[in-house]
């Protein structure tokens, strides 16, 4: 058994799937900066997950043991919630016994719903972050879950993290008189090397997120194909992501609107790959509306690259008071516009550049949310402090486990 700090703790994190293309996105992304920053200051972390494909090991970094275990998809039609990771659940079983806190990254979904319940069954102090993913919902299959399980499990959570106004109101609603254990935690992004000169004169706007219809990759298409027809800039626009759905669209936006000679679809990139791939980039565009929190976006300006947004976005206003970037409506022409600044008004890319860099390091630092965390996860666990210290957890640190079966 492997021995930790005495201030250290034993944490469980817990989030529902990876993928080579990092198809699951946000969520997985902030448990592992989470679960990096943590063991970067002497706590002893898991990570179980499900998993689907062949991804590097171990998945969520140095000094983190990443458990992850074959994901099936058993209800059809549903999306993620439909998947479960079945062999994880005894494995998890056995790791609770010897965790001070857990840490569920919960959504509706089969592989973190059963995982809470095993949290319940063990007695384990646990807090649940929802990402956006849990809101009141009048779809069959989310009431269902709700009623049998969901409300149980936020109503048992030691802490219920929100990230925005909208999701603590939402989440309110649901913990009914619970609601004292909501408290905010803010995504963070751990200190990264900016790219250097943005002065260029090959310009290119990146987007780089699923591409799925409430993304809208089209509506960039467009925006861009209709700067193009009254500027001679050259630009160049970039579209990188996994397919859910609106690859076929885009792909016949751009050769019915002409530009398939500078507006390119790379296709999925490992997540271990895009803090480089956006360090090339000029600008990173996302043009999805009510967008929360999007880790994409933190990632883009922590390397100095400025970003253009819409309005519902839950970065908007932090970006347009700190100059990071532009934040513009959910129309095509808004969009347009946004792109058009970018690519002609002088010293704007290096000004947003050097904001960007500024507002993730001043607001959104992996340092501040690791203490927030650290805090928590002491205050939760001292009111089992009179029982006897727990057994560590035996596993070794620095080694990934991949279960396919």
């Amino acid at each position: 058994m492997e021995e930790i700090g005495s201030d250290a703790l034993r944490i469980v994190q817990v989030v529902t799937l990876v993928s080579p293309d990092g198809a699951y996105g946000g969520p997985v992304r902030v448990a592992q900066n989470q679960s990096m920053e943590l063991a970067r200051h002497g706590h002893q972390v898991q990570v179980f997950a499900g998993v689907r494909g062949e991804v590097d090991q171990p998945y969520f970094g140095d000094g983190v043991r990443s458990r992850l275990f074959r994901a099936i998809r058993i209800i059809p039609g549903t999306g993620f919630a439909g998947l479960a990771a079945p062999a994880m659940l005894p494995a998890l079983w056995q790791a609770l016994k010897g965790a001070d806190i857990v840490h569920l990254h919960l959504a509706r979904d089969l592989v973190m719903l059963p995982a809470a319940l095993l949290c319940l069954m063990r007695g384990i102090p646990f807090v649940v972050q929802t990402h956006g993913m849990i809101d009141e919902s009048d779809k069959k299959l989310a009431r269902i879950l709700d009623t049998l399980v969901t409300l149980r499990v936020l109503r048992a959570s030691k802490r219920c993290f929100w990230l925005t106004p909208e999701e603590q109101r939402s989440l309110g609603g649901l913990l009914g008189a619970r609601h004292g254990t909501l408290e905010r935690l803010v995504n963070g992004v751990p200190r990264a090397d900016a790219a250097e000169d943005k002065e260029t004169t090959s310009f290119e706007f990146l987007y780089l997120a699923r591409l799925h219809k409430r993304k809208r990759p089209s509506v960039l298409v467009q925006a861009a194909t209709l700067l193009s027809t009254t500027t001679d800039k050259p630009m160049e626009v970039a579209l990188v992501g996994p397919d859910e759905g609106e690859e076929p669209e885009v792909r016949r936006q751009i050769q019915a609107l002409g530009s398939s000679g500078w507006i390119r679809l790379e296709g999925p990139l490992q997540p271990s790959k895009t803090l480089d791939r956006m360090r090339r980039a000029s600008v990173y565009v996302l043009p999805s509306v009510d967008e929360p929190f999007p880790m994409s976006v933190l990632e883009a300006m922590s390397v100095g690259v400025p970003v253009i947004v819409t309005d519902s976005c839950g970065l908007a206003p932090f970006i347009a008071e700190s100059g990071a970037g532009i934040v513009c409506d959910s129309s095509v022409h808004s969009l347009s516009a946004a792109l058009r600044r970018f690519l002609e008004e002088p010293g704007l890319l290096a000004s947003s550049s050097a904001a960007a860099i500024k507002l993730t390091r001043e607001r959104f630092s992996m340092d501040s949310v690791t203490k927030q965390l650290e805090d928590v996860y002491r205050d939760l666990t001292k009111a089992g402090s009179d029982a006897s210290p727990p057994p560590a957890i035996n596993e070794s640190r620095n080694v990934a486990t991949h279960h396919k079966y």
